[in-house]
């Protein structure tokens, strides 16, 4: 099996794009197949073994070499938000993880709690800002309460979240985001534990639930971007321990996100307890990082399934889902 392998890209996720990419080279290799690495730059261009070029080229050079299928180790804008994705539709290669419709949706923070809510699925409180609206952040710190996490519409991996302490912080990080982006959502702080949760579809139409893995940032900040890709700086327990019932519940949750946005293959849902204990519902990922420090192949390796497994039945999915 001949399987391009695309990384990197022009979001703020690039370099963490090219860790997991050479991790899934490094599983191919391993596994006897063979990987053709298609590496996006930060200028939009490409480079492929034996070239480089514009972008197109990159793609001209992959259908040259008749792939069986690719493998998107990109993150964040353009490699998450479908566009990679529609655009291995329109060539005919077929491809790991969610189609277009799903990886947009799941990259608009937006969409993606209005589809949890038109689910029931439980999520924190919020205020919506489009840039061109009016809004007062006293009125917002007043409604959700301080602290505030402000969020940008469109960024994976924690890019773009802040935890705000103060109406004059909110009010400058909200004018500072909303000059980067067309959206934002500013949400209640929930002060309880954090906890991801990976699903696998393993049969035909199948989603199930791995182990939980618990989010302990060692300093007490919140999980954020510098705090995700250092080792030192986090305890992630797999699986996590917790109560049997709740364990259950977020599980449920993970593998109800999952199907609600119609995701494919694999995700991986964020969940943080409220004061009470309830879980809510931050965000699903539709292409989870692949790096030593992620955590879906731990989730996957606590139910059995090695790194290399993972990447090698993420690959015959794909596969399976040739024309002709």
């Amino acid at each position: 099996m001949r399987v391009a392998v695309l990384m990197g890209g022009r979001s703020g996720e690039h370099d963490v794009s090219l860790v997991s990419g050479a991790a899934v080279v490094g599983a191919l290799t391993r596994l006897g197949r063979e990987a053709w690495p298609l590496t996006f730059g930060r200028d939009g261009r490409a480079s492929w073994p034996g070239g480089e070029g514009p972008l197109v080229g990159g793609l001209a050079a992959m259908m040259a070499v008749a792939v069986d299928v690719a493998f998107v180790a990109m993150h964040g804008a353009e490699g998450e938000d479908g566009r990679v994705q529609g655009a291995l539709e329109l060539l005919g290669v077929p491809y790991q993880g969610s189609d277009v419709a799903a990886s947009a949706v799941c990259l608009d923070k937006l969409r993606t709690k209005q589809v949890y809510e038109a689910a029931s699925l439980p999520v924190a409180r919020d205020v919506r800002i489009h840039r061109g609206d009016r809004w007062d952040a006293e009125q917002i710190a007043a409604e959700l309460g301080l602290p505030v996490v402000v969020k940008t519409a469109e960024s994976g991996s924690s890019v773009g979240v802040e935890v705000v302490a103060t109406h004059e912080e909110l009010a400058a990080r909200i004018e500072a985001l909303l000059a980067e982006s067309a959206a934002l959502v500013c949400e209640t702080w929930l002060p309880g534990r954090e906890f991801t949760c990976a699903v696998l579809e393993r049969g035909a139409g199948s989603a199930e639930a791995l182990p939980l893995i618990e989010i302990r940032p060692r300093d007490g900040r919140f999980f954020d971007y510098q705090t995700k890709y250092d080792p030192d700086a986090v305890d992630e327990i797999c699986p996590a321990a917790v109560d049997e019932a709740l364990g259950a519940e977020m599980r449920a949750l993970g593998e109800r996100a999952h199907k609600a946005l119609g995701c494919r293959d694999y995700s991986r849902t964020d969940i943080k307890l409220d004061a009470a204990g309830r879980p809510h519902l931050l965000e699903t990922n539709t292409l989870p990082g692949l790096t030593a420090a992620s955590l879906m192949p731990k989730a996957a390796a606590a139910a059995g399934l090695g790194f290399d497994a993972l990447i090698a039945h993420l690959c015959d999915r794909a596969f399976a889902r040739r024309r002709g």
